[in-house]
């Protein structure tokens, strides 16, 4: 992994105030289908920004599988899970660099700020994709391809027209891309 991996020692900056008003947690999950019962894997959960409102949109019928490679985000969350009191719905997973053992296939898949990260993407969504059942959502959060100051540095971006070519290769159908915002976009599709 890692022309540029996040610095887990800036991990309080994924819960400002700011973030949270741009990316509405809560309302883009439920806005792609998550719903009570659900099956999610969050991969690089981090400490727990998707993770968590994903816990309480599925709740105790459901589960979330919080995947990060990095044990000190893992820690984060099991914290931030018990504060919000949906640490028993939440799986806490440490992968290794591009595969973790989800013991179960899901209902929704979520990569967060993370396929930029990949040097072998494909690799990696083949790993990550075994697990999530046919005809099942995938949505990817990134970064646009921009100078914003906020973020990795343009040259370590994915571009929309890259990722959605990934994706098609994986099997991945009706692809939408949508814009949050002009720092960041989000793909969705179904795995056939």
């Amino acid at each position: 992994m890692a022309k540029h991996r996040f610095d887990p020692t800036k991990k309080d900056k994924l819960f400002n105030n700011d973030r949270k008003d741009r990316l509405k947690p809560m309302q883009l999950l439920k806005n792609h289908g998550l719903k009570e019962g659900d099956k999610i894997a969050d991969i690089g959960a981090g400490n727990g920004f998707f993770a968590i409102p994903a816990a309480q949109i599925v709740k105790s019928k459901g589960r979330v599988f919080a995947v990060d490679v990095e044990e000190i985000m893992l820690r984060d969350l099991k914290i931030n899970a018990k504060k919000a009191d949906v640490d028993k719905t939440i799986e806490f997973i440490k992968s290794d660099e591009y595969k973790a053992d989800l013991n179960e296939k899901v209902d929704f898949m979520l990569f967060s700020y993370l396929i930029h990260e990949i040097d072998d993407k494909e690799l990696f969504l083949d790993n990550y994709l075994s697990f999530l059942k046919s005809n099942s959502k995938v949505l990817i959060v990134e970064w646009t391809k921009n100078d914003s100051e906020a973020g990795p540095p343009k040259e370590h971006r994915i571009s929309r027209d890259e990722l959605k070519k990934i994706l098609e290769k994986k099997q991945i159908k009706n692809i939408k891309v949508e814009d949050i915002d002009e720092k960041n976009y989000l793909i969705s599709g179904i795995k056939s």
